[in-house]
């Protein structure tokens, strides 16, 4: 990626954010491949020329997206991100999935460029990211400590548990918010969301005086 000396002026800045903004809302609703760096450039009013001067190709511009959404995407004041340090696993579950749902809305777009990262480039951008997953959880986890963590079974891993929870109440919002499956589960969010909490914590089956 191409850089500018020194401290960039605040018109390049506005330029290279009009330059994203363009091509997120591009991609993510024509592709990449069907997307033109012409047309990225008409869409954000700048030249051609212009966006040249940020990037040396049209996968740049597309990386750079993936690069700043996913820095915004852990900062410690996102949704998802102040649940899981603000309380521990498995007492925050309710608010994990919540927070899960605030974070599917606030960052629609980056999960659907991942979905075009998925379709048009088999991943090869957003595959680190996945592959290290496990070490942000258990990161998270050793920064709340271990309160709370009694209470889950000697047998469970906790840290896959906690991901096992996370991404359930994530890919139910993904379905309500971006597949548009509005109550695919027959029910508002607030009891989909104590539904999960009560079967994480407690499962499906029914318990048996003496149990």
């Amino acid at each position: 990626m191409k850089t500018i000396p020194g401290k960039k002026k605040p018109a390049q800045k506005a330029n290279l954010g009009r330059i994203l903004a363009a091509a997120s809302k591009l991609f993510t609703k024509q592709g990449f491949h069907g997307t033109s760096t012409r047309d990225i450039a008409a869409e954000a009013g700048v030249s051609l020329g212009n966006i040249y001067n940020y990037f040396a190709t049209k996968e740049e511009i597309f990386v750079s997206l993936l690069e700043t959404c996913e820095k915004e995407y852990f900062q410690p004041d996102q949704p998802l991100i102040k649940a899981l340090l603000s309380s521990s696993f498995p007492d925050n579950i309710e608010a994990l999935g919540f927070a899960s749902r605030a974070t599917v809305e606030k960052f629609s777009a980056y999960i659907l460029l991942i979905y075009v990262d998925v379709v048009e480039f088999e991943a090869k951008h957003v595959a680190k990211l996945f592959a290290n997953m496990r070490a942000g959880y258990a990161a998270a986890m050793k920064t709340r400590g271990a309160g709370g963590l009694e209470k889950i079974a000697p047998d469970v891993d906790p840290v896959a548990a906690l991901m096992m929870v996370t991404w359930n109440y994530y890919n139910y919002f993904i379905m309500e918010k971006l597949f548009k499956v509005k109550g695919h589960y027959g029910l508002p969010d607030t009891e989909a969301v104590k539904l999960f909490a009560r079967i994480f914590k407690r499962g499906i089956l029914a318990r048996k005086t003496g149990d």
